[in-house]
C-alpha cells in the first residue's frame, strides 16, 4: 500500500493471518493455489523497528507505531488494533526518510491523542522484526488477493521468537474469498488461524516470553450498533480467546485451558442470545463443532478442578500418608492422558477446519445476508439486548423457587442459564452506559457470579464423587480408600454450605432492579 509522501493515508487492512510449521514451507509455497499468480512472485527484505515508551503507553493505548525498510524505502506504519475484529484493522501509512518515526506525521491517526511531550521524548525502538516475504498476487472467486509467505525472527534486546506464516490481504472483491483460499490451502497443508499481530508476539517478548494465557476482554457494543453487528464484535471475541490460548494450553498450562473453555461457553451463549439473528443453515454444524471441541477439553478440566479442590489439600494435610500420595500419583496419571487427547483434539485438522469455517461464519456467513433476518439482524442491539436479558432472567427466577430440592442435572441446567445470563450481562455492558444502569449491572454482575460458583461448586462435588468412585472401581481401594473416606466425610457439609450460598446469592439478585431498564 503506497501512501502520498507528504502525508499519512488511512485505509483499513483486510487480511488473514495463519501459521503454519517451518516444515511445510515448501509445502505451502509449491501448492498450485498460490502459483497460478498474475505475476510473478516477488522475494522482500523487511526490517521493521516498533517504537513504545519503556512502560508501554502507546500498546496500552491499542495502537501500534512502526518504521519499515525494504530495498531503500522507509514507510512509517500506524495501526489502531482492535482485539474484537478478526480481518479489518485500520492503518495510517507515509513514506519518511529514514529509521526515525515522523511524529509530525501523526495528525488524524490514532496516535495523535497520545503523542504529549513527555511521550515524545521517551519514545524508543522497543523490537523489530527481520522477515523474508514471498509475494504472490492472485485472482481468486472474482477477488484479487495478495498471499505473503514470512519467515524470519521477531527480536528484542534479549530474547527472539520465529516467524512462519501466510498473509492473505484482501485487495479487491469480498472476504468471503479470503476464506474460500485459505480453506483449499488448509486441504494440503497444516494453517492455524492466528490472531496475534506480529506486534503483540513482540510485546509478549519484552516480558518473558513464555506462553500466558488471556482472558476475555471488555466487548463494546455501542448505542449505534444492530443485532447483527453486536453478535460479530462478540463473536470475534469469543474466537480470539479460544485461539490465543491454544499455544499455552497445548504446552499443559491448565489455565490456558480454563480460559479457552470460558471461550467456549461465552460463544455458545452468544450464539443462543442472538440465535434469532444467526439462525442460517450452517448454525448446527457451528453449535455440534463448538460443543465437540468443548467435549475434548472437559475431562482434563474436572482432573484439573479434582486435583486443586481435593487432592491439593489431603495432600498437604498428610505430607506422609503413602496412600494418598500413591492415589495422587494415579489420579496425575489420568490427568496427564486427558491431556493428550485434549491436545490431539486441539492439534487435529478437524479442529483447524472448525475454526476457520466458525470465523468464516462469523464474517461472511449467510446471517449476514438472508433476506428472512433482515429485521431481526438490523434492529438496534439496545432493543434486542432488552428483551433477550428480560427473558433470561424471567426464566432463571422461576427455575429457582425451588433451589434446594433440584436434582443434580436440574441444577447444572440452572447453572448453564445463569452463566448465559452473566455472559450476556457482560456483552451488553456497554449499550447501557449510564451511571445507574452501570452500578446496577455491577450488583447483578457480583449476585449471578456468586451463584453460578455456589451451582459450580455443587457440581464439583457430584462430578468429584464420580471420579473417585470410577477410580476406586479400576483399582483396589487400597491406595483410594484415604482419599475417599476424608472427601466424603465433609461431603454433605460442604454441599450444605453451598446450597445457602445460592439461595442467599438468589435473593440478592431477585431484589435488584433490571440494569436495562430506564
Amino acid at each position: 500500500m503506497v501512501a502520498a509522501r507528504d502525508s499519512a493515508r488511512q485505509a483499513s487492512e483486510i487480511e488473514l493471518k495463519l501459521e503454519f510449521a517451518p516444515a511445510d514451507l515448501s509445502r505451502i509455497a509449491a501448492h498450485p493455489a498460490l502459483q497460478a499468480t498474475l505475476a510473478p512472485s516477488e522475494e522482500r527484505e523487511l526490517l521493521s523497528i516498533y517504537f513504545d515508551t519503556p512502560d508501554s503507553v502507546l500498546h496500552k493505548a491499542g495502537v501500534c507505531l512502526r518504521v519499515r525498510e525494504s530495498a531503500g524505502r522507509y514507510v512509517q506504519t500506524i495501526k489502531a488494533a482492535k482485539r474484537d475484529d478478526l480481518i479489518e484493522r485500520q492503518e495510517w501509512e507515509r513514506d519518511v526518510s529514514g529509521r526515525t518515526p515522523a511524529l509530525d506525521a501523526a495528525k488524524g491517526t490514532a496516535l495523535e491523542p497520545l503523542l504529549t511531550q513527555k511521550i515524545r521524548e521517551k519514545l524508543q525502538p522497543v523490537f523489530e522484526t527481520r522477515i523474508r516475504r514471498t509475494l504472490y498476487r492472485i485472482e481468486h472467486d472474482d477477488a484479487e488477493i495478495e498471499a505473503a509467505i514470512d519467515r524470519g525472527e521477531i527480536s528484542t534486546a534479549t530474547q527472539a521468537c520465529p516467524v512462519c506464516e501466510l498473509e492473505l490481504e484482501l485487495k479487491r472483491g469480498e472476504p468471503k474469498a479470503l476464506f474460500r483460499l485459505a480453506q483449499i490451502l488448509a486441504e494440503d497443508v497444516p494453517l492455524r488461524l492466528e490472531v496475534k499481530t506480529k506486534a503483540e508476539r513482540g510485546y509478549e517478548l519484552l516480558g518473558d516470553g513464555r506462553l500466558k494465557p488471556e482472558r476475555a476482554t471488555q466487548v463494546s457494543v455501542t448505542l449505534e450498533m444492530t443485532a447483527g453487528e453486536a453478535f460479530r464484535a462478540i463473536a470475534l471475541s469469543c474466537l480470539r480467546q479460544i485461539i490465543a490460548n491454544e499455544p499455552a494450553m497445548c504446552s499443559g498450562k491448565a489455565e490456558a485451558l480454563h480460559q479457552m473453555r470460558i471461550g467456549l461457553r461465552r460463544l455458545r451463549a452468544a450464539v443462543a442470545v442472538f440465535a434469532d439473528v444467526v439462525g442460517d443453515g450452517e448454525l448446527e454444524k457451528i453449535k455440534g463443532e463448538l460443543k465437540w471441541i468443548t467435549q475434548q477439553l472437559g475431562p482434563a478440566r474436572d482432573l484439573d478442578v479434582f486435583a486443586a479442590d481435593v487432592l491439593a489439600p489431603l495432600k498437604d494435610r498428610h505430607p506422609g500418608d503413602e496412600t494418598i500420595a500413591a492415589a495422587h500419583a494415579e489420579f496425575e496419571e489420568r490427568r496427564a492422558a486427558a491431556y493428550a487427547t485434549a491436545i490431539d483434539a486441539i492439534q487435529s485438522n478437524r479442529f483447524r477446519a472448525a475454526i476457520l469455517d466458525l470465523a468464516e461464519w462469523i464474517e461472511t456467513g449467510a446471517w449476514t445476508t438472508d433476506v428472512d433476518r433482515a429485521e431481526s439482524r438490523d434492529r438496534p442491539a439496545t432493543e434486542h439486548a432488552r428483551e433477550k436479558l428480560r427473558r433470561l432472567r424471567k426464566r432463571i427466577r422461576r427455575k429457582s423457587a425451588d433451589l434446594r430440592h433440584l436434582s443434580v442435572p436440574e441444577r447444572h441446567r440452572l447453572r448453564i442459564r445463569i452463566k448465559r445470563l452473566r455472559y450476556a450481562t457482560e456483552f451488553f455492558a456497554t449499550a447501557f452506559p449510564d451511571a445507574e444502569a452501570a452500578k446496577r449491572r455491577m450488583e447483578s454482575l457480583g449476585a449471578l457470579k456468586d451463584w453460578q460458583d455456589a451451582l459450580g461448586g455443587l457440581n464439583d462435588l457430584a462430578t468429584h464423587r464420580s471420579l473417585l468412585t470410577q477410580q476406586a472401581g479400576d483399582a483396589e481401594l487400597g491406595a483410594h480408600e484415604s482419599v475417599a473416606s476424608g472427601y466424603f466425610s465433609t461431603h454433605q457439609e460442604q454441599a450444605e454450605t453451598l446450597l445457602l450460598k445460592a439461595e442467599q446469592a438468589f435473593a440478592r439478585f431477585a431484589d435488584i432492579k433490571p440494569f436495562w431498564k430506564t
